[in-house]
C-alpha cells in the first residue's frame, strides 16, 4: 500500500505584521486574497499592514464604505495595542 502525505509549510507571519480579530479579510471573484491588519514598527509606532497575493487582488467599489470603515477598526485597534503594549 503506497501511503501520500501533503505537507504544508506556512512562513512565519512578516515582522511588524500583528494577526487582529479586527482584521479585513475579502477574496475577489477569481480567487485573490487581500487581508489589512493592525502592525507594530520596531519603534512601536503603530500601523496598518496590508497584504494582496502576487496578482493583486480586485475590490467592487460597493464594497468600498465597509473597506473605509474597517480601516478606522483596524487602526483603533493598533493604536490600543501600541498603548497597552509598549
Amino acid at each position: 500500500m503506497t501511503h501520500t502525505e501533503i505537507v504544508t509549510i506556512l512562513s512565519p507571519a512578516p515582522v511588524g505584521a500583528v494577526p487582529h480579530d479586527s482584521a479585513f479579510k475579502h477574496t475577489d471573484v477569481d480567487g485573490d486574497r487581500l487581508l489589512i491588519s493592525t502592525a507594530r514598527f520596531d519603534d512601536g509606532t503603530p500601523g496598518l499592514y496590508f497584504r494582496t497575493d502576487p496578482n493583486g487582488s480586485s475590490l467592487p467599489l460597493a464594497e468600498l464604505p465597509a473597506l473605509i470603515a474597517r480601516l478606522q477598526v483596524i487602526a483603533d485597534a493598533a493604536t490600543a495595542e501600541a498603548a497597552t503594549n509598549p
